[in-house]
């Protein structure tokens, strides 16, 4: 059994499945498990109980890390949800945290590290709305709180002319943050121009050293988030910044050698400006002690890269083996914050 997650973290998480427990919905991630990989849904569903209550992996972590196709000690080194959400609860306080949820609180607080022009609808009138659309006539409302880029619109201001009436429509649906549009990086745009695509980083500070310990690479399709709800997919990237292989979706099995838009290698994907990227990640870990593990987006521009927010929940990115061959997860990169939890 992990000793990854404290028992009273894990009992609580027991509970809370058992409570749930849908046999139909872990037979439907069986079945389809075993069409993909030529398993026997019988087994594969037994094992997912298993590996459920006595190794911290939920039904979702077990698919999406491909576990039917991996040895019980490879599948060690992966991460899993349950570890992940344990670490950030045991390590950043749950009061500082509304710093990053927030993305309204987060752009006051980052301010510096943005890159971009942004407003609060609700401090500003329609005149200094108008304003801002005719510096910046394509526009990006989001809902101040909101998770896998559910709460991010697009909007073309060309042909608005009662701003009062619009900056209504909008501060109703909760679309009250205003950005401008953010100009990726020519090699990025190469790739999607349509969609910023963003790198994320997951790091801990522990109070001398900004630990690295996870870095994807996301590519959109064309909508305005790269998220996988808006059909994007991601590779897992080296410490230099590479992609260790084609990229996948997370979601159900998935294979791109190419960007199947553009038709970019995402085998031979290197971020540009990698050491500015660490740089800026490195900075702003250390900005808010009191949250010392986050997953950051990052989009490198023409000239610099910019944070887009912070996640106090970094959220999971691992490799497929079905996509890329690789048998290894991140769970050693992890150590540091993970030794720290069980202080």
């Amino acid at each position: 059994m992990s000793r990854d997650v404290a028992l009273k973290a894990r009992v609580k998480y027991l509970f809370k499945r058992l409570t749930a427990f849908n046999p139909g919905r872990v037979w439907s991630f069986a079945t389809q498990i075993a069409e993909e990989q030529g398993k026997w849904a019988p087994k594969i569903f037994v094992d997912m109980l298993i590996w459920a209550a006595f190794h911290d992996t939920a039904y979702i972590d077990y698919y999406e890390a491909d576990f039917a196709l991996l040895t019980r000690r490879e599948r060690k080194t992966f991460m899993t949800s349950l570890i992940q959400h344990h670490l950030a609860n045991a390590l950043n306080n749950r009061t500082d945290v509304l710093q990053f949820e927030n993305k309204l609180t987060f752009n006051r607080r980052f301010g510096e590290y943005l890159g971009r022009e942004w407003m609060d609808l609700e401090d500003t009138d329609a005149e200094h709305f108008r304003a801002f659309a005719k510096r910046h006539p394509v526009i990006i409302a989001k809902m101040p709180v909101g998770r896998e880029g559910k709460g991010v619109f697009r909007y073309d201001t060309a042909e608005i002319s009662d701003w009062a009436t619009f900056r209504a429509e909008l501060i109703g649906k909760g679309q009250n943050l205003i950005e401008q549009p953010i100009v990726q990086h020519p090699y990025l745009a190469g790739y999607c121009a349509g969609t910023v695509n963003t790198t994320r980083v997951a790091t801990f500070f522990d109070g001398t050293t900004v630990h690295v310990l996870m870095a994807a690479q996301k590519f959109g399709r064309g909508a305005v988030s790269d998220q996988f709800t808006w059909g994007g997919f991601f590779t897992m990237l080296d410490e230099n910044g590479h992609s260790v292989g084609p990229g996948h979706t997370g979601k159900h099995k998935s294979r791109y050698e190419t960007h199947p838009d553009s038709g970019a290698s995402i085998t031979e994907f290197q971020v540009p400006m990698w050491d500015q990227v660490m740089a800026i990640v490195d900075r702003a870990a250390r900005e808010v002690a009191t949250v010392p593990y986050i997953g950051w987006d990052v989009v490198v521009g023409p000239d610099a890269p910019l944070l887009i927010e912070g996640n106090w929940t970094p959220g999971l990115y691992e490799t497929r083996v079905s996509a890329t061959g690789i048998r290894t997860g991140s769970r050693a990169r992890h150590q540091p914050v993970i030794e720290a939890s069980r202080r």
